[in-house]
């Protein structure tokens, strides 16, 4: 699929869907920017897919794996430009086989209300995962949106009280710059931890520039929905077993808000063997 145009899609707009060595380049996909479900591509049940030179600018999720009735094995994604209300990229939420062997690489997000997400919420597991090359902003959007302006976003919980709980592990976050109205998420499950993360030369910039209100922690799907939170934590850590961080640099704008006082949050769960090299966190001094 190469060098065309889709326009104003109603629904899901590129669908791959049980698959074999696939190749989609130089496509762009211009959707409403208002209608939900109005996703970009979406990969479901495919192995050995290749993504590059996309422009996609859309409501719903951009770039979409999904598991429904196999895995999903062998994707790759390269210099893509994307802007959404939703997640730029995001496995799941449908998820009832594994992910394995995705890569990411030298993708811009503009604006969008989430950046890299993952919803684990019917069992299946997700190893071996890399994003890199990456320059991010993501803001808040009215929260009937999925998504609190969280530029990495990784979640497993049950979608309900007949779902499993998958397993995340083994994924790799490299050269990313970020400037973001909100920090990262990291939150597993007691029977599905977030294991062998890593995040490695990462600069983190968190600043306001919508008007739309914070506080909010998003569990959606599932799980603990739409719940209260008050301080705007840089990176929060939720059943996690295993986290690295090396040579990250976080800063706050200074404007004025309360809110930005908490560099670390460690939830009320499972944080085990967490390392910290070449990290630094405060202030952003700018030059007016």
């Amino acid at each position: 699929i190469w060098n065309i145009t889709l326009r104003d899609p109603a629904y899901w707009c590129l669908h791959i869907v049980r698959c074999e060595n696939t190749s989609v380049h130089d496509v762009s996909i211009l959707g409403d920017f208002n209608t939900p479900n109005n996703d970009g591509i979406d990969i479901e049940d495919s192995n050995n897919t290749f993504i590059t030179r996309c422009h996609i600018d859309t409501g719903d999720d951009a770039i979409c794996p999904k598991t429904y009735v196999a895995p999903l094995y062998n994707l790759t994604v390269t210099d893509c430009w994307i802007r959404t209300k939703s997640s730029a990229i995001k496995l799941g939420s449908a998820s009832w086989f594994e992910f394995k062997s995705l890569v990411f690489d030298n993708i811009t997000i503009f604006e969008s209300h989430r950046g890299l997400g993952m919803q684990i919420r019917d069992g299946g597991n997700v190893n071996g995962i890399t994003f890199s090359n990456m320059n991010i902003s993501t803001r808040y959007y009215d929260p009937s949106w999925w998504g609190r302006a969280e530029p990495i976003y990784i979640t497993t919980c049950p979608r309900d009280s007949s779902s499993k709980e998958g397993s995340i592990s083994n994924l790799l976050f490299v050269n990313i710059t970020i400037v973001s109205e909100n920090g990262v998420f990291l939150s597993g499950s007691p029977n599905g931890l977030l294991t062998d993360i890593k995040f490695k030369n990462m600069n983190i910039t968190l600043r306001r520039w919508s008007n739309y209100t914070s506080g909010l922690v998003d569990y959606r799907p599932g799980c603990q929905g739409l719940m209260n939170h008050s301080a705007t934590a840089g990176i929060i850590m939720e059943h996690v077993n295993g986290f690295s961080v090396e040579n990250v640099d976080l800063k706050w704008s200074d404007d004025n808000l309360n809110a930005w006082n908490v560099p670390l949050e460690f939830r009320p769960s499972t944080v085990n063997n967490v390392s910290f090299v070449g990290f630094s966190s405060g202030l952003l001094h700018e030059i007016v």
